[in-house]
């Protein structure tokens, strides 16, 4: 373990971090941006034999002993835990999310309770707070209501690493829908429509939802390894301004160096249309706000995006 104190805090400004799920969408971009910042950074996969250009040990399953997660963070300054599974087919899925999205972060948290000195910041999602449809604007005092399997494991880990991290050197991040190059899910249908040459009839959708953008996520992960005023706090993770369909289809396409190409129609025709595609739940979300605040991160000193089209749009240009 290596590094320099911050004056005026008890953490270390660079180090060692384990970082489980280095090969994900977030964790892509998290491993370089850490290794900017100055730290040294150790994959933990399932697969580390396969793992090229990092330092790679392999992660426990969430029912190996205790022992497991001992070896992997013993000598590490801090954990940040990102590795869950967000979508699952396979029968028994509540108890999968539980093993995976809950039992695995707790087995890790207890080590790392035991052994870090630095912090254990902990990627959590807003589903853990509400459903993907929410009325009015989500913060955290709002008392958590998940809706599904996935969000309820994931607010069952926040509550296992709060009990056991009580040195408090603990941060849970609750991140909204995240966008980047090679995202998946919702955003990845809107990008492969906005790809089309066809004029698309979108223009009357008018929900509205918070983005955030992955390269802010990640700077908000390494403000949570040094900043002490995050310690024991749980915080959602948002850009500033929320975005409707056509705003997000607009900025792709202008992006590409293309007019939007946008014309009304009927919402109960398009809500139809999903129905008749098997697309139904897409449309649900597509057709419902949910917007949230990130200002008690922000007060802490994070910066958020300010505008999710305009950074959209800058990002589809490369």
């Amino acid at each position: 373990m290596s590094g320099d104190r911050r004056e005026g805090t008890g953490y270390m400004v660079a180090g060692t971090v384990l970082v489980t799920g280095a090969s994900g969408f977030v964790g892509l971009a998290l491993v370089p941006q850490l290794r900017s910042a100055g730290y040294r950074v150790v994959a933990a996969t399932r697969n580390p034999d396969k793992f090229e250009g990092l330092e790679a040990v392999r992660l426990p399953s969430p029912a190996e002993p205790a022992e497991a997660f001992a070896h992997i963070v013993a000598n590490v300054d801090h954990v940040v835990h990102l590795a869950a599974i967000a979508h699952t087919q396979l029968a028994g899925a509540a108890a999968t999310y539980h093993a995976v999205n809950c039992e695995l972060a707790a087995k890790l948290a207890e080590a790392a309770h035991r052994t870090i000195a630095g912090k254990f910041v902990f990627v959590s999602s807003i589903r853990a707070q509400c459903g993907s449809v929410h009325s009015g604007v989500a913060v955290e005092s709002d008392p958590p209501q998940p809706t599904d399997d996935y969000g309820r494991a994931k607010l069952a880990a926040e509550a296992e690493i709060a009990s056991i991290m009580t040195r408090g050197n603990y941060t849970i991040l609750r991140p909204v829908l995240v966008y980047g190059a090679g995202v998946k899910g919702n955003m990845a249908a809107l990008s492969k429509l906005a790809s089309l040459r066809a004029a698309l009839p979108l223009k009357s959708l008018d929900a509205r939802r918070s983005l955030l953008d992955r390269a802010s996520l990640c700077a908000a992960i390494i403000h949570s390894l040094r900043e002490t005023g995050t310690d024991a706090g749980t915080f959602i993770v948002a850009d500033k301004s929320p975005v409707t369909v056509p705003q997000i289809i607009t900025a792709i396409r202008r992006g590409l160096g293309r007019k939007p190409g946008l014309f009304s129609c009927p919402t109960w025709v398009l809500a139809a249309a999903a129905r008749l595609t098997g697309q139904g739940a897409r449309w649900q979300t597509m057709n419902g706000d949910l917007i949230a605040s990130s200002a008690m991160l922000q007060s802490t000193g994070w910066s958020a995006v300010e505008n999710s089209a305009r950074r959209i749009e800058d990002l589809s240009r490369h």
